[in-house]
């Protein structure tokens, strides 16, 4: 083989670990409807994790004032219960030792309603974003995933625009617009939501579910959930213990 062929065959094999998957891409309706019903096959109603979340830098900083929870030089690490009741009932409680469950800091969201921890925005977009991606059963009626592209419209996601993306090293099919517009990500292999990019606790936000399918979480919840500001790591909640379809009173919400 030439040296210019070896290039070309080079070039063309880049390309194709580059855009496995440009030669279609699903419009929104049917991505989703494809999430609806991977969910209902899942029979996910609710779910308790069990874990450490940690916040870095600033974010560590304004959730040790609002909390009183002090810092490890610019971290603050604390286990955390994760609470998602569908649909779109989500519940964040930190819970160091010591500390009694009613003294727990706490942020709920009931639908588009988020109340708690009002001095410590990172912790309220965590749970915003987690809330808009799992929050939502899938499956029933003629238009399961009507429920879905309902929400994420409501977080600025343009449902209109599909390209294709990576994280973590896996294919996502991305909704919305070039940023900086909102995006809702969706992974190929899993079809789960994965990616949300859009205005979180009042300021534009990057939440990242990573790794479904761990011995851990399962499908039912990723390895691991981050919150990003621009380039830098505001959170991560690492999973720990699942329990899934546990009661949960509608109370905490």
């Amino acid at each position: 083989m030439t040296p210019l062929r070896r290039t070309i065959a080079a070039l063309v094999v880049a390309l194709a670990v580059a855009f496995p998957a440009g030669a279609y891409l699903p419009p929104a309706s049917a991505i989703l409807k494809r999430v609806s019903q991977r969910r209902a096959d899942l029979a996910v109603a609710t779910v308790e994790v069990r874990g450490t979340l940690t916040f870095f830098g600033d974010a560590a900083r304004h959730v040790s004032a609002a909390t009183g929870l002090p810092l490890s030089g610019p971290e603050l690490a604390a286990p955390a219960i994760l609470l998602v009741k569908l649909p779109w009932r989500c519940r964040l409680e930190l819970a160091p030792g010591g500390v009694t469950p009613a003294n727990r800091p706490t942020v709920s969201a009931r639908g588009a309603r988020i109340r708690g921890m009002q001095n410590a925005p990172q912790a309220r977009a965590l749970l915003e974003g987690v809330c808009a991606l799992l929050g939502e059963q899938g499956g029933g009626g003629a238009e399961p995933e009507r429920s879905i592209a309902l929400r994420l419209a409501s977080q600025g996601v343009a449902l209109n625009e599909v390209a294709l993306g990576r994280l973590d090293g896996r294919v996502a099919w991305v909704l919305g617009g070039r940023p900086p517009r909102p995006q809702a990500w969706v992974d190929k292999q899993s079809l789960q939501l994965i990616r949300l990019v859009a205005p979180l606790a009042g300021a534009e936000r990057d939440v990242r579910l990573l790794d479904f399918g761990s011995p851990v979480g399962g499908d039912a919840f990723p390895r691991a959930v981050e919150l990003w500001s621009g380039r830098d790591l505001d959170a991560r909640f690492v999973t720990e213990k699942l329990m899934l379809n546990p009661k949960i009173s509608d109370a905490l919400f």
